[in-house]
């Protein structure tokens, strides 16, 4: 075998690859269906409403079709009126004792909440948001439990202190955002979903599967589906 010059060797023209199209996330496909789900099973939807963004979920090739697929439904949370809505940042200080936030208080743009040695509750599911996009700082001595709404995007922000946060739903797309920032020597932070859990209906096993009708989709319950009989 005749050893080949190394200056004689072929050269390969590069070829130009296309990148691939940005495909969807299907954790936040199925958000947003479990979103849809939920409001047409508390009669929040019409028939025709729910048909026309289910297609549109299913046909997204990005996240970008999703965000505006979810544009035709209600907010996930209480938004604010527009009039009613706090110009400056809004700052609570409970120096001690206990501090509990239940419905109707309101979120601003930027909150801050700073507790003592006492523990507070932060009811976010209940509380009217100024905006979808929220910057939620907490400073605490003692504890601070926050109930964030389900399908809401976290986002920790740093600071200090010790925080935990328990496993959260995954986001809905073109959802609320809440980045939290913390602070202080001592204390704890607490971030969950609140226990209460939905029956989800008959809608609990929505899935990705055509009909014999092109323009149907079908959805059925977890349990094996028995054949039909012709």
């Amino acid at each position: 075998m005749v050893p080949m010059d190394k200056g004689s060797l072929p050269v390969t023209k590069a070829v130009h690859c296309a990148a691939p199209p940005d495909g969807v996330d299907e954790e936040a496909r199925d958000a947003a269906l479990g979103r849809l789900r939920d409001l047409y099973s508390a009669g929040g939807l019409s028939h025709a409403c729910f048909c026309a963004v289910l297609e549109q979920l299913f046909a997204a090739r990005g996240h970008v079709d999703l965000e505006s697929a979810m544009q035709a439904l209600p907010p996930l949370v209480r938004l604010t009126p527009s009039a009613r809505r706090l110009a400056q940042p809004l700052v609570l200080h409970v120096a001690d004792g206990a501090l509990q936030l239940g419905s109707g208080w309101q979120l601003a743009e930027e909150t801050t909440i700073r507790t003592g040695v006492g523990s507070a509750l932060i009811d976010l599911t209940l509380a009217s948001w100024d905006t979808q996009l929220v910057a939620l700082h907490l400073e605490t001595w003692g504890s601070i439990e926050v109930l964030v709404p389900q399908g809401v995007a976290v986002q920790m922000a740093g600071g200090a202190g010790r925080v935990r946060l328990e496993a959260l739903s995954a986001p809905v797309p073109g959802g609320p955002v809440l980045r939290i920032s913390t602070s202080g020597p001592a204390g704890s932070i607490r971030i969950r979903h609140s226990r209460e859990r939905h029956d989800d209906g008959p809608f609990s096993g929505l899935r990705r599967r055509r009909a014999h009708s092109p323009g149907l989709w079908r959805w059925s319950d977890r349990r094996p589906v028995a054949a039909q009989g012709g």
